[in-house]
């Protein structure tokens, strides 16, 4: 009985295995590419509990896409860490974008460099307009210059809600 029992458990197994489908990787929308001037960073580099911090002020850039373009306002910065062990980077970035049309947008980004040199970020938006959604360039100023590329899932560009912080559920 128990024999039959476990060939009967290892048979669904294996259907199970065999009839699973694998889920469709997601298609991606590109957002903009947005050049970011950071200055130097203002903090001593000295490891603290979390690791090494650097507070690197973003000070303008701009921005441009399909959907969104703008210019980074002198307000914000990132407040990354260098793991002393891997001495790896993670950013923890917070600015504000305006858009050409005059629409304020809070970023928040963080994420670790990856093995490329890159940075792998999350990016979060928050306006409250309803509806909207690398180093070594060149520049004029005493400034380093990012480059980011933001992509959305394009599934998600139609589908977004906003949500206004004075309602109440």
């Amino acid at each position: 009985m128990l024999m039959v029992r476990l060939f009967s458990v290892l048979l669904c197994a294996r259907l199970a295995l065999s009839t699973a489908v694998t889920p469709e990787p997601p298609s991606l929308q590109f957002l903009y590419t947005a050049y970011v001037e950071c200055d130097g960073n203002l903090m001593t580099e000295v490891a603290g509990p979390h690791g090494i911090r650097k507070a690197i002020p973003i000070v303008g850039g701009n921005f441009t896409g399909p959907h969104l373009s703008g210019k980074i306002l002198d307000v914000g910065a990132d407040w990354g860490l260098i793991d002393p062990r891997t001495n790896i980077f993670s950013a923890d970035t917070r600015y504000n974008l305006r858009t050409n049309d005059g629409a304020d947008i809070y970023i928040r980004t963080s994420g670790p460099k990856g093995p490329d040199g890159h940075l792998h970020l999350r990016i979060v938006f928050e306006t409250a307009t309803v509806g909207l959604l690398t180093s070594g360039i060149p520049t004029t100023k005493n400034v380093s210059l990012l480059r980011i590329d933001a992509w959305n899932y394009a599934s998600d560009w139609n589908s977004t809600s906003f949500v206004s912080s004075t309602t109440v559920a």
